[in-house]
């Protein structure tokens, strides 16, 4: 009896799989693949600072040009120069974009735990009750964390450029 419960099971699970499968390919949806290239090389924290729901979403509204490749805030200008490259268009990048990480003060830290659950990115780690802080190489500078902290330990600083996130200037119209 037992023997045979087991082959059920196992033939059932065979059947079900293959008519997911079958399924799966014939109600695919094809999707635009430059909306999912753009998708896949943006943040994916889904923090809605674009001003649309997720990151899905804004590279849809980009790619039908309803948003601008400079839309996203935590990408900051190489994703922005990587998103009009492959949009085909051009956008003027400003020298006064500057990138942001949140920073910690442990000695006022207290431990609530409020800023490592606002964080989309899982920047900020720590344990409940004891000091926190951030992974700065993960932080992408959105500031969701700097609003939910009570003891006003949580700040935001510059990152100093490096080769990762310096553009070269553009050049000036000499008035001749």
């Amino acid at each position: 009896m037992m023997i045979a419960t087991v082959i059920f099971f196992v033939l059932l699970g065979a059947v079900l799989g293959a008519a997911l499968g079958y399924a799966s390919q014939v109600f695919k949806v094809e999707s635009n693949p430059l909306v999912d290239s753009i998708e896949a090389i943006m943040p994916g924290g889904q923090c809605g600072q674009c001003g649309v729901a997720g990151c899905r979403q804004a590279a849809e509204a980009m790619v039908r040009g309803e948003l601008n490749p400079n839309a996203c805030p935590l990408g900051g200008q190489s994703l922005t120069q990587q998103i009009a490259d492959m949009l085909g268009v051009s956008v003027s990048m400003s020298d006064d974009d500057i990138e942001w990480v949140a920073h910690i003060q442990e000695a006022q830290c207290s431990g609530c735990g409020r800023c490592y659950k606002a964080c989309p990115f899982d920047a900020i780690v720590g344990a409940a009750k004891q000091m926190h802080t951030v992974i700065s190489d993960v932080c992408t500078g959105c500031k969701l964390c700097t609003e939910s902290c009570p003891q006003g330990c949580l700040t935001m600083v510059q990152v100093a450029p490096d080769t990762r996130t310096w553009f070269w200037p553009k050049p000036q119209a000499s008035a001749a």
